[in-house]
C-alpha cells in the first residue's frame, strides 16, 4: 500500500455508530462528511436518516439519495483525488461510501469495525464493488 498523507492518521480508529456524525461515533457517511468538512473545507450537510439497515425499505433509501446526489459531481476513475467520495456496492446495493486517500486507497468505516485505511484497487476485496467516485460540489 502506498504511503498515506499525515492527515489520515487522525481518522483511523474512530468508532462505528449507526447514524453517527462526530468523532464519538460515525457511520460511513458520517466519516465521509467529517473528513471533507475538516480536511477539505467542505460544507457537507448531516443528512440525518439516510443510514441504511439491511431489510429496511430500499426504495426510501434510493429516494433520499436521489434528492441529494445532485450535490455530488461524478469523477472519472483515474482522476479521483484525496477527499473525493467513493461509492461501493454491498450485498448488491450502492450503500457504502469511503473517502479517497490516494490512488486505490480509501478510508472507511463499517459496522463492527473502527475506521480503517484499506485498498480499493485491483485485487482488493472492494475492487469489484466500486461503483464510482464523486466530488462534493460545495
Amino acid at each position: 500500500m502506498p504511503a498515506v498523507p499525515d492527515w489520515v492518521v487522525s481518522y483511523v480508529g474512530l468508532p462505528f455508530k449507526e447514524g453517527g456524525r462526530d468523532r464519538s461515533g460515525l457511520d460511513c457517511y458520517g466519516l465521509l462528511r467529517l473528513v471533507i468538512n475538516e480536511q477539505f473545507g467542505g460544507s457537507v450537510p448531516e443528512y440525518e436518516g439516510i443510514a441504511y439497515q439491511p431489510g429496511e425499505d430500499h426504495d426510501l433509501l434510493v429516494t433520499l439519495m436521489d434528492e441529494r446526489i445532485r450535490l455530488w459531481v461524478p469523477v472519472a476513475q483515474g482522476t479521483e483525488r484525496p477527499g473525493d467520495g467513493i461509492l461501493l456496492r454491498v450485498m448488491g446495493r450502492p450503500i457504502h461510501v469511503g473517502v479517497v486517500v490516494t490512488t486505490d486507497v480509501m478510508l472507511h468505516i463499517e459496522k463492527d469495525c473502527d475506521s480503517i485505511i484499506e485498498s480499493c484497487g485491483r485485487g482488493s476485496r472492494w475492487d469489484r464493488r466500486v461503483l464510482g467516485f464523486y466530488r462534493h460540489a460545495a
